[in-house]
């Protein structure tokens, strides 16, 4: 959820909260307890959709992504390391700007720039593994890069799900919402006119619980609900 969805749920859950301790009072009505029920069930479908969105997050995703670029860019820059002497002592300028590239370098650049320059250097490596051998550089170190930046690409199949069932879960979230403020206009007419006559402090303590904080860190702002 968004800030704004999670300052709305706050406010809901605390509505709930106050309801179901006052459970008695609310049963006495049977509009008000009808109403609430329904908005009751629609706030549990809220967290229950969004527990699921993020236990489908891109969280788990991205840090694997995450180590796996840090693993292909470090090992980019030890062979980076190795070969540049190489490509001095042999005066090719050339090789010289492939291969240059530190892991903080790839790591400035956007992920797909930075593997693209991972399999350019790869390239450029390549023709020369015969003398890079004293170097310490060979097809197994090659092999190595190249495998690391396999992992490190994003499988497009597994990236889509992800992005499909996020999409889905916020449109049910919106929805859920809409028919949520819904509920709520509702129950601010059904208790005000059903229980201000015999239980004034509840009522009063509905519509506290109504407003809605907006938590921003550092302080927060409370809205008014307009009755």
């Amino acid at each position: 959820m968004n800030r704004k969805q999670t300052n709305h749920q706050n406010m809901h859950l605390a509505v709930v909260k106050l309801l179901d301790d006052n459970k008695t009072i609310i049963d006495t009505e049977p509009l008000v307890a009808d109403e609430y029920s329904l908005f009751k069930g629609i706030v549990a479908k809220i967290t229950a959709t969004n527990e699921q969105k993020q236990n489908t997050d891109t969280g788990g995703y991205t840090k694997n992504k995450n180590k796996a670029l840090d693993n292909a860019f470090t090992i980019a820059a030890a062979i980076s390391v190795k070969a540049k002497p190489y490509a001095r002592k042999i005066k090719d300028d050339v090789l010289l700007k492939a291969i240059d590239h530190s892991f903080t370098d790839l790591h400035e650049l956007a992920d797909d720039k930075g593997l693209t320059i991972c399999k350019a250097m790869i390239t450029a490596l390549e023709p020369h593994l015969a003398a890079l051998q004293p170097y310490k550089v060979t097809q197994a170190t090659l092999t190595e890069l190249s495998n690391a930046v396999t992992t490190a690409t994003p499988k497009a199949a597994e990236r889509d799900i992800i992005d499909a069932t996020h999409i889905n879960s916020n449109a049910q979230l919106v929805d859920l919402f809409k028919q949520a403020k819904a509920c709520l206009v509702e129950l601010d007419d059904l208790i005000e006119g059903q229980l201000s006559d015999t239980n004034k402090d509840l009522v009063d303590t509905y519509f506290i619980a109504r407003r809605i904080i907006d938590l921003r860190g550092g302080g927060g702002k409370a809205e008014e609900v307009k009755k």
